[in-house]
């Protein structure tokens, strides 16, 4: 018994050293200049004794680093870490179940999309990867698999709103082919619909990429905050009317923060 009472014992104190080691290596993400020892002690409440010898694990493991000037900042490896976790990420596994809910909250069809062919002369497209169908009778015809183009729909503006200017500038280059009525087709009015949309967050098709259909989007970013796909929502401009679009738009947005995280984003 006094055997078994020392294990538990033990493991409960190791447990806990681990939980202050993971508060320190918090503290050197948060601080990528580097912390002192005192910085450090003071953010997780650690005594310095205490931080300092779980710092000295750290070193070993090279979790942690420390500076010429004594200062302290994560260690390489961090970063095989962080690499073994981006390996093992499964973007449609990660979304799928955040797709579900949003389908089911808001009544509508939900897809997943990447960005493809940027600097073809089709111009760039967003390839369906996923989709979630609408519980009504009336839903969106499309099928995983299927190309839409990339500045006519919520996806596409949602990926390319968050992309670097040469990726922007390259797909503006060649052109928009009107899909409806309502097809903003402009390079200059394009340019400001999407800085619109990196600053609220989301993406509306309003009826421009397949008549009578409205659509919402938000991009999914990875670890660098770089777009790597978008959620969207989409259905009959009947029930997906402005003012729902308003409504739905915080939804979608959250969705996508939420598989962002999920995949390691920020």
């Amino acid at each position: 018994m006094a055997t078994t009472d020392t294990t538990d014992t033990r493991r409960t104190g190791e447990a806990k050293a681990l939980v202050k080691g993971i508060a320190l290596l918090d503290e050197l993400l948060a601080r990528p200049g580097g912390a002192t020892l005192a910085d450090l002690a003071r953010a997780t409440g650690l005594s310095k004794p205490t931080a300092h010898r779980l710092l000295a694990s750290l070193l070993d493991a090279r979790l942690a680093r420390l500076h010429d000037d004594g200062s302290y900042a994560l260690g390489p490896h961090c970063l095989a870490l962080g690499g073994g976790f981006l390996d093992g990420v499964d973007l449609r596994r990660e979304a799928l179940p955040v797709m579900r809910e949003l389908a089911q909250t808001t009544g509508e069809t939900c897809h997943l999309g990447v960005l493809a062919g940027i600097g073809g002369r089709a111009g760039a497209e967003v390839v369906y990867i996923e989709k979630v169908d609408s519980r009504h009778a009336v839903r969106m015809q499309s099928r995983v698999g299927a190309t839409q183009p990339a500045l006519t729909t919520a996806l596409g503006r949602a990926i390319l709103s968050r992309s670097d200017a040469a990726t922007v500038e390259a797909v503006l280059a060649a052109g928009v082919e009107p899909r409806t009525v309502r097809t903003t087709t402009d390079p200059e009015a394009l340019r400001a619909l999407l800085a619109r949309t990196r600053e609220r967050g989301v993406a509306v098709d309003d009826v421009e990429n397949e008549p009578g259909v409205r659509c919402v989007g938000a991009a999914i970013v990875d670890h660098a905050g770089r777009p790597v796909a978008a959620l969207s929502v989409s259905g009959p401009e009947t029930r997906i009317t402005e003012q729902e679009a308003e409504r739905v738009a915080p939804l979608v947005r959250e969705a996508a923060a939420a598989v962002s995280r999920a995949i390691g984003g920020a």
